[in-house]
């Protein structure tokens, strides 16, 4: 399946347009104004997910679907790993032949009986067959393949891998449900999923392992462990006695291959050849459950089936520039770089559409601090990241800009020049620093795209001109398999918006007038913005309640977001229902959206602004960079503490005047981005140490409530000293 490039003629003035009668209290519903949904059914487009790998991997066998950097030494606890400085290729069709000795496996571990559970309850067949009402499955027509049932989940608990989407795309060929477990998150999480899908059988890494085996007396249903990586047999024998105490079988991912290949376990892959509907089951069967992050609660499991997916990576496809982009889908080898995590939809459809497009998913270490290494290895041509990373690229190029010395003279010419050049001409490009800049990401990218969270405009412009490519923002959730909108990257206002509503769904606004927002707004209609289409889930997994809320009697999902829809059919997200605060004086305020601002000051390597109901001003916790709290520190107090020593720093940073002028830092950018005064923090805490892991969201979304709970005495302590105005002595010296 090819990419789709915009139409000659496309018009920048009419990208989404009406396409439906406006109801009482909302807008009409928009659509795309380039293509209908039926290009996503036509002939020849696949149908689910097996049926487009197959056609990439006949079309292209050779070309390497997966690659990574092989380990030459590994880790221990004083030195990390030794990887290879070139990249290790996997095929598309080794990835055929060893997805088919995986699924094959699988089947026959049900066959066999292995997955079956004598603690479960007598009216649940073990493994249990995942259903959502008004979704064919299996069990409804009593469908076997190989003798085996399918239909239920089988679970992932690792860092992004070539060796991840092996067993994804097995349970994509052989009708089975993959589950992913967040790599980040503790074994209470994944004790809660295991049960509540529910799995027998999970494949994690070596790591993973004794936490599995911990849980497993809490986990009924689960029944075989798969390490994915190899095990040496001192190891083995003691886990192996460890699962049988706890009735677990525990096998090893190579050796699992090994049985699957062979003659009397091997099954051909896909729907069952020559029986009437397989085809039709296959297309409409739920794929994955695919759980949220979870900012407040247990997380939600997301049921979505194979056209939801499918139609969401094509609908991807729709829409490359040609003059950059012409390598895509043409032919021509190129490269997506695998950053977010697996365990989200937005990484998972991601690596789809690469494969979809005929390119290579090439993995990282999983370690941020080599990102930039391994980029220069890579050297991809798709990066996708979320905002908070190239926040971090942008903090770091304008801290050196603001540098005193040529150097900063220097930056600061050129991103001058190319910025009026951009202006007037639409080029991005400049002789004089573009080799050196571009060189971070490897030197070849032709294409950023962002999402999970809003794209400053101000940082959006800044990518374009860093990295002389395509920088693209887009929107989405998991329950639209991470689609909604995509800018088209020629579109100078696109910066800032979320660009055309994809072919995939309609979208309409529904008023919110208790926040002020409602369809009849001048000069764009707003509201609350609600998805109808073939990549929207019909619900969360043994969830009614949920369900009921979220999609409405009509079919209409309804996100939480606030957007407006402008003149030229652009989506843009502006407020969220959910992190909307009211202060005890009555006025709004929008937490993300100041996060997103404030955010852009160097010193930052995480920030959560926190408002209480009963209070009339803004607090917020902070956590520095090292290198820039030191720089602070010698300017404002006249002493040098090095970057290194964070003790020291943490004793700093507590000081009344550093704290002073991180305030005032904060009421000049308040002032560029024209807040009004409640919208300014007024008191801060200042720290080194990083918002632990369990407070943050695999896509690094903050958990108020619980990182709210775990600062509350810093909190209160804010809130009882009063408000820190910001005076003009402090601001001067910044």
């Amino acid at each position: 399946m090819p990419f789709w490039p915009y139409p000659d003629n496309a018009n920048l003035e009419c990208q989404s347009k009406p396409i439906g009668e406006a109801k009482e209290g909302e807008s009409r519903p928009y659509g795309n104004a380039y293509w209908d949904r039926s290009v996503l059914f036509a002939p020849g487009q696949p149908r689910s997910l097996y049926e487009l790998f197959e056609q990439t991997a006949t079309e292209y066998p050779t070309r390497d679907c997966l690659a990574y950097r092989a380990v030459l030494t590994p880790a221990t606890s004083t030195k990390p790993a030794v990887l290879a400085n070139t990249l290790t290729g996997i095929s598309y069709s080794t990835v055929q032949i060893r997805r088919n000795a995986i699924g094959s496996a699988l089947l026959a571990l049900e066959r066999a009986g292995r997955l079956s559970s004598p603690e479960m309850p007598a009216n649940r067949q073990t493994p249990v067959e995942i259903t959502f009402p008004n979704v064919p499955h299996y069990g409804s027509s009593n469908r076997l393949k190989g003798g085996a049932r399918r239909g239920w989940g089988v679970g992932l608990w690792s860092k992004n891998r070539p060796e991840w989407q092996l067993i994804d795309m097995a349970t994509h060929a052989y009708g089975l449900v993959g589950v992913s477990l967040y790599e980040t998150l503790g074994p209470d999480v994944a004790t809660y999923i295991t049960n509540h899908c529910p799995l027998s059988v999970i494949f994690a890494e070596a790591s993973k392992l004794p936490a599995l085996l911990k849980m497993a007396p809490r986990c009924p249903s689960l029944r075989v462990i798969v390490s994915i990586d190899p095990i040496s047999v001192a190891e083995r024998n003691v886990l192996n006695q460890w699962a049988s105490t706890v009735n677990l079988e525990l096998l090893v991912l190579d050796e699992l291959e090994t049985w699957g290949s062979t003659e009397e376990i091997h099954i051909p892959p896909g729907p069952v050849n020559g029986v009437v509907g397989e085809d039709e089951m296959d297309k409409d069967r739920i794929l994955t459950i695919s759980y949220t992050s979870g900012t407040t609660g247990d997380p939600k499991g997301v049921v979505l089936t194979n056209i939801n997916v499918t139609s969401a990576v094509i609908s991807n496809g729709f829409g490359v520039s040609q003059d950059k982009d012409s390598r895509w889908g043409t032919g021509d080898e190129w490269r997506y770089m695998s950053i977010l995590p697996l365990s989200h939809i937005y990484a998972r459809f991601l690596e789809m559409v690469t494969v979809s497009g005929f390119g290579t998913i090439c993995y990282t270490t999983g370690d941020p601090l080599r990102l930039v290494e391994d980029a220069q290895i890579i050297k991809p041509n798709l990066f996708c990241v979320v905002p908070r990373i190239l926040n971090k690229i942008y903090a770091a190029i304008t801290a050196q800009m603001n540098a005193g010395g040529l150097k900063g003279a220097l930056l600061r010419r050129a991103v001058a020049a190319k910025k009026q050049r951009l202006k007037e001409t639409g080029d991005n490009t400049h002789r004089l620093w573009d080799r050196l800049i571009r060189a971070l990401l490897g030197g070849e990218v032709i294409y950023i795209s962002s999402g999970a969270a809003p794209l400053s405009v101000e940082v959006h412009e800044f990518m374009r001109i860093c990295f002389c490519c395509d920088v693209v923002q887009g929107c989405g959730m998991t329950e639209t398999i991470g689609t909604m909108g995509k800018a088209v990257p020629w579109d100078a206002n696109a910066p800032g918006t979320c660009g055309q509503i994809q072919p995939c769904l309609d979208v309409k606004l529904v008023d919110v007038p208790e926040m002020g927002y409602t369809h009849n707004d001048s000069p764009n209609p707003r509201g609350e913005i609600c998805v109808q289409g073939s990549n929207v889930t019909p619900g969360y997994l043994h969830d009614p309640a949920n369900t009921a809320k979220t999609i409405d009697k009509d079919g209409w999902l309804h996100t939480g977001d606030v957007g407006e829809i402008d003149s030229a059919g652009r989506l843009k997200i502006i407020d969220r229902i959910k992190n909307v605060v009211k202060l005890s004086q009555g006025e709004y305020v929008a937490l993300e959206k100041l996060e997103g601002a404030y955010s852009l000051d160097p010193i930052l390597a995480g920030l959560m602004v926190h408002a209480d109901p009963t209070q009339s001003y803004l607090v917020a916790l902070a956590v520095l960079d090292p290198s820039k709290a030191s720089e602070l520190i010698t300017r404002v107090c006249g002493k040098t503490i090095p970057a290194t020593n964070l003790q020291e720093l943490e004793e700093a940073v507590k000081k009344p005047e550093v704290k002073q002028a991180v305030l005032d830092s904060f009421r000049k950018i308040a002032v560029k981005q024209m807040f009004t005064g409640f919208e300014h923090v007024k008191g801060i805490y200042l720290t080194l140490e990083p918002f632990p892991e369990s407070l943050l969201t695999p896509t690094f979304k903050l958990k108020r409530n619980l990182i709210a709970k775990h600062y509350k005495a810093q909190i209160d302590e804010m809130f009882a000293s009063g408000p820190r105005e910001t005076g003009a002595s402090a601001f001067a010296k910044l």
